[in-house]
């Protein structure tokens, strides 16, 4: 047991070297280790600095992104809202082009009234006088100018109906546009107002991911441009056609009221026509009855000169007669016999005549006659046409109440 003891001894101990050796090494390790660790904690210190002004940079940088984010996000929101109260008052305006149009479309419902119930009038014309005239045709063009404007008129509404729907399609563009810009304000302000003592800030799960249909920087400033250009293109569209619009009323009233004058200057033609024409007429008619009460004074005349042949003739043919009763040598042919018959003869011959000029007479009465009675037709003719065209003219009055350039 002894020998083992002496064993254990030996094995556990060392010498005086590797004593002094151990000693040397645990110094030198240990100023080897806070040699080492010095530079560790001046490493980390550094780390730590340059961690915290990094992250410090960081946040300030990405605050600052943040703020021109916002500031980029305000300028097209401002720009937005600009050109949404632009686009508002060019609906507005449009609306109101439109209006009127449509005011100056019903409007027309008098002129083609008032027309047709011409061209009806005018139609009741009888005889000689349902003339194709100047005043007809005045009226036909007249219906053609009314139909014309009408379809002009009917389709700047059209067009403006379309040109609003345009314009309120690209409004409520911009609108969404804003919205979600003001959403995105919101949303970017209180990020903007985040800091490290905030109570509303913590750790989210997969907070960097990539979210399905976000959009590059250059996307999202082509789309509000877009919304934008979009809008001030409609809104020039707008301008053009207003313009067009009011050029078109403008000028369409200027056609209109060119062919009422026209045609009222040719019913005024007209009826200063058929007036010189009853006129006329009148004076015939006059001429014709103290024509044909002279010319039946002569008839009477012609039939009392015949019959006032009568007692001649009878005179000288019952002295023919009584001379035949002469007797013997007495029955002579002498001059107061020759002279009977030649008398008689001429009663005879002027009895013939006379009738023959009694015939003439009443055939020239009787044509006379004929005439004043198509004088007296032809009159009512005239009469007639000229109360339908002055009825016209009355009808027409109410093209000069109508208000077509609203």
């Amino acid at each position: 047991s002894s020998l083992s003891f002496q064993a254990v001894v030996s094995t556990q101990s060392t010498g005086p070297n590797d004593w002094q050796n151990s000693n040397i090494v645990m110094s030198t390790t240990a100023v080897r280790q806070q040699g080492g660790s010095l530079e560790i904690r001046q490493a980390a210190r550094k780390l730590r600095n340059d961690t915290d002004i990094q992250t410090n940079w960081g946040q300030k940088d990405n605050t600052t992104r943040l703020y021109d984010r916002m500031i980029d996000v305000t300028a097209w929101k401002d720009k937005l809202e600009q050109t949404i109260a632009d686009t508002d008052v060019e609906i507005s305006a449009l609306t109101n082009h439109k209006e009127r149009c449509e005011t100056a479309l019903a409007n027309m419902n008098t002129p083609f009234e008032v027309v047709h119930d011409n061209l009806a009038t005018r139609s009741i014309r009888v005889a000689i006088d349902l003339v194709d005239d100047e005043v007809h045709q005045e009226l036909n063009k007249e219906v053609e100018v009314i139909d014309g404007i009408k379809q002009k008129l009917k389709q700047k509404v059209d067009e403006a109906f379309r040109q609003l729907c345009s314009l309120q399609d690209a409004y409520n563009a911009m609108c969404d546009d804003l919205a979600d810009k003001m959403h995105s304000l919101d949303v970017d302000q209180q990020c903007h107002g985040l800091t490290n003592q905030s109570a509303n800030i913590g750790f989210h799960k997969n907070a960097t991911r990539i979210k399905e249909g976000i959009v590059k920087p250059d996307s999202w400033d082509s789309h509000s441009n877009y919304n934008t250009q979009r809008a001030m293109a409609e809104m020039r569209a707008s301008t053009s056609l207003r313009e067009a619009i009011n050029n078109m009323i403008e000028q369409t009233s200027n056609d209109l009221e060119a062919q009422r004058l026209r045609t009222e200057y040719a019913f005024r033609k007209r009826i200063h026509e058929v007036q010189m024409a009853k006129d006329e007429l009148e004076w015939q008619q006059r001429n014709t009855k103290r024509e044909l009460d002279v010319l039946s004074d002569d008839i009477r005349g012609l039939k009392q000169a015949i019959s006032d042949k009568d007692k001649p003739l009878e005179v000288a043919e019952t002295r023919s007669e009584n001379r035949t009763y002469r007797p013997n040598v007495e029955l002579c042919r002498d001059k107061p016999h020759d002279g009977i018959i030649a008398e008689r003869n001429d009663l005879l011959n002027t009895v013939s005549t006379l009738i023959d000029q009694h015939n003439i007479a009443e055939d020239a009465h009787t044509q006379l006659r004929q005439t004043l009675n198509r004088l007296d037709e032809d009159w009512s003719i005239k009469s007639n046409s000229l109360e339908l065209e002055e009825r016209c003219m009355t009808k027409r009055q109410k093209l000069t109440l109508v208000s077509h350039n609203v």
